[in-house]
Order: structure tokens, then C-alpha cells, then sequence
């Protein structure tokens, strides 16, 4: 998926550096042969096992719950190891790189908000979501609010889906094309057939442990050639240890470029970054992890609540490790850049360079066949995403939708109309990624926002509010999701009107309006409709809380509710005051 997030960074850009008054000379990185020939057999290697993987997991599926679930067997550790890698995209592993180089110390707030979300998830919604007990958060919402949210919701996962699935497609592409010389078009199709196969083979088993598998693949490709590098690079012993091995350069970083660490400087100087914009990055990336589907799914694979919780904290510390390690490459390349590529070659990073710094920082510092291992983590992190969105796809219509059409299809029925989706949902991306609209290259940052403003306030309000109804659930994901689609197209305006000024950096202004608006609709429509009043639905409030006892006093009162209402109703307002 690389340059996926670079359209933020486009609200920057203008030449990075200026010689004469003209734009320098671009560095154009090319990987050396041997790079490229063990970045292939590498990638050659894993395509194989992840298809094998993928064959003998369908020995393992032979009921719907086999298929969509794993038969809720997937132990803590490896579930925590399959939710990173689900997580942690091609924009992730090479891209966040480039941000890095291009924001600097700034990027720490994305981090902070990304983690913040899962801790999140651990504490308000995990627990219960695993206790209900289906296969997806759509049929959840389904269930607590009616076939209309249902279908709503499944259309909101499809948007999500799609905004992540293209720009996973066009990175494998991209990496084809880029490291192997080879058309962009044979890459992307190729790359795409292969996950497509293995996740439509193997169903959630496939998927679970193909994705523990890659999230070794990706950790070890991504440290191992991190730890050489800082070596190289003078940063002592602390190497061994990449989160803080790069401190001993420190010094020579605050020499070369003083303003490093300073959380309000990019490449292109001061921003006007504002509290506002530090609740926007919360809000759509905190609560947008919330609500993305494809990891709530994760949770329905765990044999009980208490490893659904412990899975939880092993993605939080693996995908914090994760990114610690990349903030130390991304110094790394830095710092090389700076000293190397424009101090003694005298030359401009291009964004599509920038977002390989990985790879050419392990080119210029390790032995090929090291060089070579980011090539193929980049792969397994990209794979891995794909193969996640499409078993999500692949549930939310073959069994959501088509339980609903067919409340009394066969279990057989069901796992087929799963495998079928699954396996049309890979096609229909690979088709759109072959011409991918230009909005898709912030696609990754837009799904947060859609997230945020859709499944995210009726989930936590169905779980916790036994007063939330259907017709507020229905009113707040439509509102969530128009609003978020036409602030970001809008740039921030609404029928003339500039309702959010999106910033320096961009859309994830828009959504401070677009998800409390979901919040506060959802509130107030359930409040003035009278609440939900449905004795089952209240019941199964308490059940999935833990309660084997029905008190309707629990989670009935309104107070909860109406601060969140009036949280949101404040955020709206100030959205939409100027900086």
C-alpha cells in the first residue's frame, strides 16, 4: 500500500530542498540484482507456505462455525500475533517510514492514538463482544438493533473494506513493479490470487494461522535488518535493542537537524498544530481502531473471554513494538538522508523513494540477503491485511446478508456462500486496483474516519446503554457515514459552508464533526423514540456483560448516554469555531 497516506502529506509538499532557487536533483533509488533475487525468492517462498497453510486449514473446516470463527480455538498468544499482522498494513511497514521522514517527531500522536485504541477495545468493547458470541460485530449490531442496522452496517463494512483492500492491492502491486522490475498490473494480479486463494481455502483457520505467520515474518524482516543498520551507523551496543538503540546518535541527529524532535516541525518547517488537531488524530484514529471490523472479528476466534482479553494485550505490546522499532529505522533514515543523500550527494528525497527508505537503508547497510528480508515482511504485512478484509467481507455478506435473505439455509449453505464472497470480494478489488481513483492514496486514514463515525458509537452505545434503540442506531451510522464521506470529498464544507477547518495536514479534521454527530444522533433519537423497550434485547445487554441474572436497573440509566450526547454536541460546535 505505499504511498497510501502521502495525499496528507501532498497538503505539505513543495520541493524539500532548493538549490538555486530550483528544485535539487531527485535520489532515484534502484535495487541492486541480488536484492531483487532474493527479494523474490523470499516472497516465492512465502506465497507457497501461505497456500499450503491455507490447505491444510481446510481439512480443519467442515461447519460454518470452522469457517468464520476457527471453531473459537485460537489461543491468546497466536491471536495476539494474528491481529498485529492484521493491523499492521503495507502502509505500516513502509510507509510509516516516510512519515516519519517527512513529519519527524509529530507522528508520535498517530502512535499514541493507534494504541490508545486497542487499549480501548480491551476495556469497552472485547469482553462483551466475545460473550454475544456470533462471528462478526455486524451480526452483533444486527441482533442488538434490527435487520435495517444490519444491512447498514454490512454497507459501511463494504465502504471500509474496499477504502482498505485497494491501496493493499496497489502496494503489492507497487512492490512488484518497484523491487522486481516487473509490470504493475502482473504484480497486483498475481498478488491478489495468491491471498485470495489461501483465505478462500482455508476460511478463518487459514486466515489465523497464515496471519501468525506473517506477523513473525514481518517483526523478524523488519528488526533484524534494524539492529545491523543502527550498528553500522555507530549507535553502540543499544542496537540490540532497536526501540532505544538509536540513542546514542542522538547527539549527532540534534547536530544536523536541531528540530527533530520537535512535535510542531515537519520537513517544510513550522505547522499551526493545535489541541483541536491532537483531538481529531484521538478521535479518528483511536476511535476509528474501535470500530474497524476486521479486527473486532479477531475476538470471535478466541476460545473464551478471558484469552480474547489476553490476545488483546499481546497485539498491544507486539504492534507497540512494531512501531518503536520503525521510529528507530525511520531515525535511522533520517539521519542517513540528511548526512548522505542530500549532505554529500546533494540530493532530494522523492516521496515514492521515501516511502522505500526501509529497503534502502538495509541496501546500503546489510549483506543482499538481509537487505532483501523487508521486501518480503512489506509482502507478509500486506497479505495479511488483505486476507483479514477479505474473510470480513466474505462473513458480512455470505453470512449476514444471506442469513437474512435465508433465515433457514443449510450450515453447508452458509460456509459456501462465505467461501464464494470471499473469493468475489478478491476479484472485484483486484479489478478496481488496476485503476485506482486518485482519492484512494488516503483511502487508509479515510476508513479510520468512517469507522469512527459509524460502527464505533453503536457499538459501545449498544453494549453500554440498554436505552439505545434501532431507528437511533440507523440514524446515527447514515448521518456518521454521510457526513464523513462528504467532509472528506468537501474538504471540510457542507452545503457551501466550511463546517471543519481540516488543517495543515488534512482529513482527519472532519472527523471531529463526522463522528460525534453519530454519537450525538444516535442519542438523541433513541432518547426522544423512548428507548429501546424490547425485554429480550435488554436481557442480552446484561448476558454479555457477565450477568447471569436480569436487573434492569443495569445500564438503564440515561446519564451515561446524555453526557456523551452533550460531549459530542460541544465537539460539533467547536469543530466548526476557526482556529
Amino acid at each position: 500500500m505505499r504511498r497510501l497516506l502521502f495525499a496528507i502529506l501532498a497538503l505539505l509538499s513543495t520541493p524539500a530542498f532548493v538549490v538555486a532557487a530550483e528544485e535539487a536533483a531527485k535520489y532515484k533509488f534502484e535495487p541492486t540484482k541480488s536484492i531483487s533475487t532474493f527479494g523474490l525468492i523470499y516472497t516465492v517462498v512465502m506465497v507457497v507456505s501461505f497456500l499450503y497453510v491455507g490447505y491444510l486449514s481446510q481439512k480443519k473446516t467442515s461447519t460454518s462455525d470452522d469457517y468464520y470463527t476457527a471453531g473459537r480455538g485460537i489461543g491468546a498468544l497466536s491471536n495476539g500475533l494474528a491481529m498485529t499482522s492484521n493491523f499492521l498494513s503495507l502502509a505500516t511497514f513502509l510507509g510509516f517510514t516516510a512519515l516519519i521522514w517527512k513529519l519527524q517527531f509529530l507522528l508520535v500522536a498517530f502512535v499514541m492514538a493507534w494504541l490508545g485504541g486497542f487499549v480501548l477495545i480491551s476495556i469497552g468493547v472485547a469482553p462483551s463482544l466475545r460473550r454475544w458470541g456470533k462471528f462478526t460485530s455486524m451480526q452483533f449490531i444486527g441482533e442488538r438493533y434490527g435487520t435495517a442496522a444490519k444491512i447498514i452496517s454490512v454497507l459501511c463494512m463494504i465502504l471500509l473494506a474496499q477504502l482498505y483492500l485497494i491501496g493493499q492491492m496497489k502496494g503489492v502491486g507497487n512492490i512488484f513493479q518497484v523491487m522486481f522490475h516487473w509490470d504493475y498490473r502482473t504484480g497486483l494480479i498475481i498478488g491478489g490470487l495468491v491471498v485470495t486463494s489461501y483465505v478462500t481455502i482455508g476460511g478463518m483457520y487459514g486466515l489465523s494461522y497464515n496471519q501468525t505467520l506473517q506477523c513473525v515474518i514481518l517483526m523478524f524482516a523488519l528488526i533484524f535488518p534494524t539492529i545491523i543498520i543502527l550498528m553500522k551507523m555507530n549507535a553502540g551496543a543499544a542496537s540490540i535493542f532497536p526501540p532505544f538503540g538509536y540513542s546514542k546518535l542522538v547527539p549527532t541527529m540534534l547536530d544536523q537537524l536541531p528540530t527533530y524532535f520537535d512535535p510542531f516541525t515537519t520537513v517544510m518547517g513550522k505547522i499551526p498544530l493545535t489541541f483541536k488537531y491532537y483531538t481529531a488524530i484521538f478521535l479518528s484514529l483511536s476511535f476509528g481502531t474501535i470500530g474497524l471490523p476486521h479486527i473486532a472479528m479477531r475476538y470471535f476466534t478466541a476460545p473464551s473471554v478471558r484469552e480474547g482479553k489476553k490476545a488483546t494485550l499481546w497485539g498491544i505490546f507486539f504492534i507497540g513494538f512494531v512501531f518503536l522499532t520503525t521510529f528507530a529505522i525511520g531515525f535511522a533514515a533520517k539521519l542517513y538522508t540528511v548526512q548522505e543523500i542530500q549532505g554529500v550527494q546533494g540530493l532530494a528525497i522523492n516521496p515514492k523513494d521515501a516511502d522505500i527508505l526501509v529497503v534502502v537503508m538495509s541496501q546500503a547497510f546489510t549483506p543482499s540477503w538481509i537487505g532483501a528480508l523487508p521486501i518480503a515482511g512489506a509482502m507478509a504485512a500486506g497479505l495479511s491485511t488483505i486476507a483479514g478484509l477479505l474473510m470480513v467481507i466474505g462473513t458480512g455478506i455470505g453470512h449476514d446478508i444471506y442469513t437474512t435473505i435465508n433465515p433457514n439455509a443449510t450450515d453447508e449453505k452458509k460456509m459456501k456462500m462465505g467461501l464464494l464472497f470471499t473469493a468475489l470480494g478478491g476479484i472485484a478489488t483486484i479489478f478496481m486496483a488496476l485503476n485506482p481513483p486518485q482519492f484512494l492514496l488516503t483511502s487508509v486514514i479515510w476508513a479510520f474516519v468512517v469507522a469512527a463515525s459509524t460502527f464505533t458509537p453503536v457499538l459501545i452505545l449498544g453494549i453500554w446503554w440498554k436505552g439505545a434503540n434501532k431507528l437511533g442506531a440507523n440514524c446515527g451510522m447514515i448521518i456518521g457515514a454521510i457526513l464523513s464521506v462528504t467532509l472528506w470529498f468537501g474538504k471540510g464544507k457542507l452545503f457551501g459552508f466550511q463546517f471543519v477547518n481540516m488543517g495543515p495536514i488534512g482529513y482527519l479534521m472532519g472527523g471531529i464533526f463526522s463522528a460525534s454527530a453519530a454519537w450525538f444522533v444516535t442519542v438523541a433519537v433513541s432518547l426522544i423514540t423512548g428507548g429501546e423497550k424490547d425485554m429480550e434485547i435488554r436481557k442480552v445487554v446484561d448476558r454479555i456483560h457477565g450477568w447471569n441474572d436480569y436487573d434492569d436497573s443495569r445500564y438503564s440509566g440515561n446519564t451515561f448516554a446524555i453526557c456523551c450526547a452533550v460531549i459530542a454536541l460541544g465537539l460539533m460546535v467547536w469543530s466548526m469555531m476557526p482556529y
